[in-house]
């Protein structure tokens, strides 16, 4: 009896010595299960000339916002489809509003920063000239009354002046006034011509493009016409430059593809990333006022629609869903009176 007795025992013994060692080392490692971990929220960085969104990421959809209008041009409304005229539309493109009403082409429209008025170009006078209206499109003034051609308007972030492309001695170049047409001043000579002036959203410096080297190029200069310098150099037009509302980015569309995609780089020009890659054109990029979206001109539908996408270029949206042209998106700032628009 005993001698069967003592080998159960001591197998006993060593059976519980193994479970105390088993459940030591699990209260040593807290309980949890060693894993490696994947890291969320964290996307691979895409390379610097060239970023293609995944699939998943072009059907992700498009981050809510609780603001923004986007003013926009289109012939919807024109005489046999051929005029051009200002319209206004919620940032989810329900409440389109027709905000002027001419036989003559007024496109480009630019909200002012306290989103009371906008510049646009109208071509009423028999040329191209810039004018302003309240937001609502009443109180429409001609501000250059110069009979060269003015256009692409753009307003410096306290609302004091317009930057805008003149070709008034010949070659276009960039000029700058106050918001009621006085002291219009040219900002620095350029033989090659610049155009499409857009502010830093602190004021300092202006983007614009140039023929310089051949190709239109995206440079920036500051506000006072100092410190010229070059942002891009391809064998391919970048135009449209677009900075993003901290300052820290620019987008811009490029033809470097054969066809117009969006791009986004750093403010100094690095880190160049493509972010649409449909065959159709697109172009005219314009940020949302909280940063994380951009609308767009996109002619991939054979005919230019307004489209907003998230500012990685995922989860791209036709907005305006119309036969007709409409383009030239331009977003307006966040105030009292936009705040609670979709």
């Amino acid at each position: 009896m005993h001698m069967w007795c003592r080998p159960k025992v001591g197998l006993l013994m060593v059976l519980g010595g193994i479970l105390f060692a088993a459940l030591l080392l699990l209260a040593c490692n807290g309980g949890k299960e060693e894993t490696t971990a994947s890291p969320t929220g964290t996307a691979a960085s895409p390379s610097p000339t060239d970023a293609t969104p995944t699939a998943e990421a072009t059907a992700s959809p498009i981050r809510p916002s609780p603001v923004g209008r986007i003013a926009f041009t289109s012939n919807r409304d024109g005489e046999g489809g051929r005029s051009e005229d200002i319209y206004v539309m919620n940032g989810d493109g329900s409440g389109v509003v027709r905000l002027t009403d001419n036989p003559a082409n007024d496109r480009a429209p630019a909200w002012s920063p306290d989103g009371s008025k906008i510049a646009f170009v109208s071509y009423r006078d028999g040329n191209a000239e810039i004018y302003v209206m309240n937001a609502d499109g009443s109180d429409q003034t001609n501000l250059t009354n110069n009979p060269a051609t003015d256009q692409a308007p753009a307003w410096s972030p306290d609302g004091s002046r317009i930057a805008f492309t003149s070709r008034r001695e010949g070659t276009a170049e960039i000029h700058i006034m106050n918001v009621d047409g006085s002291g219009q001043t040219k900002l620095a000579d350029s033989p090659a011509g610049d155009s499409t002036p857009t502010w830093s959203p602190d004021g300092l410096k202006i983007a614009f493009i140039s023929a310089e080297t051949g190709e239109r190029e995206i440079y920036v200069i500051n506000a006072d016409g100092s410190g010229r310098s070059q942002l891009t150099n391809d064998r391919a037009d970048n135009m449209w430059p677009a900075w993003s509302p901290d300052g820290a980015k620019i987008a811009f569309n490029s033809e470097r593809f054969q066809h117009a995609d969006i791009y986004v780089m750093n403010a100094d020009g690095s880190r160049q990333v493509r972010i649409t890659t449909q065959l159709g054109e697109d172009f005219q990029p314009a940020w949302a006022p909280e940063g994380s979206r951009i609308a767009f001109t996109s002619g991939r539908d054979e005919n230019a629609e307004v489209y907003i996408m998230n500012a990685d270029g995922s989860g791209q949206t036709n907005l305006t869903n119309n036969p007709a042209y409409d383009g030239t998106p331009a977003w307006s700032p966040i105030t009292s009176s936009t705040r609670g628009a979709p």
